[in-house]
C-alpha cells in the first residue's frame, strides 16, 4: 500500500512540476507541502461529503425540511472532518508540542459555520426556491464552492498553531 501511495504522490508531484514549468516557475518544497495538504484535504473532503450527503438525504427521507437536514449534516460532517483533518492533513509537527484539540474543534466548527452552514443555506435557498433545482442536487453544487473556502479557513485559522506566529 505504501508503494501505491508513494507512486501516486510522485506522479502528482511530477504533474505539478510540469504545470509550474509551463508557467515559467519552479515548484518549491514549501509549495509542494501546501499542495500535499490541499490534496489530503480534498480526499478527506470527499469522504466527508459522503457523510454529509448521506445525513442530508436521510433527514430528507423522514421530513421534507431541507434546513433541518442541512443543519444535521453540518453537525455530523464537521465532527468527521475535524477527526480526519486533525489526524492526517493538518497534523502537528515533530516539535513535541500538542495542539489543544478542543480549541481546534471549536475553530473548525466556527470556520465551517460560515461556509458549510451559512453559505450553503443561502445557496440552497437560491438553488431550490429561485432556480427550482432538486433538493438533492444543491449540496453537490455547493461542494465546488465551499471546498476551497474551507481549506483556507482550516489551514490558516482552525488548525493554525498560534505559538508559531508568536515566536514561542
Amino acid at each position: 500500500m505504501k508503494k501505491i501511495v508513494h507512486g501516486t504522490e510522485q506522479l502528482i508531484k511530477r504533474v505539478l512540476q510540469w504545470f509550474y514549468r509551463i508557467l515559467g516557475k519552479e515548484l518549491k518544497e514549501e509549495q509542494w507541502m501546501v499542495w500535499t495538504q490541499f490534496i489530503g484535504f480534498v480526499i478527506v473532503g470527499v469522504s466527508n461529503f459522503l457523510v454529509s450527503y448521506a445525513t442530508y438525504a436521510l433527514f430528507l427521507c423522514f421530513q421534507d425540511n431541507y434546513h433541518v437536514a442541512n443543519i444535521a449534516a453540518f453537525v455530523i460532517s464537521v465532527l468527521n472532518a475535524f477527526f480526519w483533518n486533525d489526524r492526517y492533513v493538518f497534523k502537528q509537527g515533530n516539535d513535541g508540542r500538542e495542539r489543544v484539540w478542543w480549541k481546534a474543534l471549536l475553530r473548525t466548527y466556527l470556520s465551517y459555520a460560515f461556509s458549510a452552514l451559512f453559505l450553503t443555506e443561502i445557496l440552497l435557498y437560491v438553488e431550490i426556491n429561485v432556480l427550482g433545482l432538486p433538493k438533492l442536487l444543491g449540496p453537490v453544487i455547493n461542494l465546488v464552492i465551499t471546498t476551497p473556502i474551507n481549506f483556507v479557513m482550516n489551514k490558516f485559522w482552525a488548525f493554525n498553531d498560534n505559538r508559531k506566529r508568536n515566536g514561542e
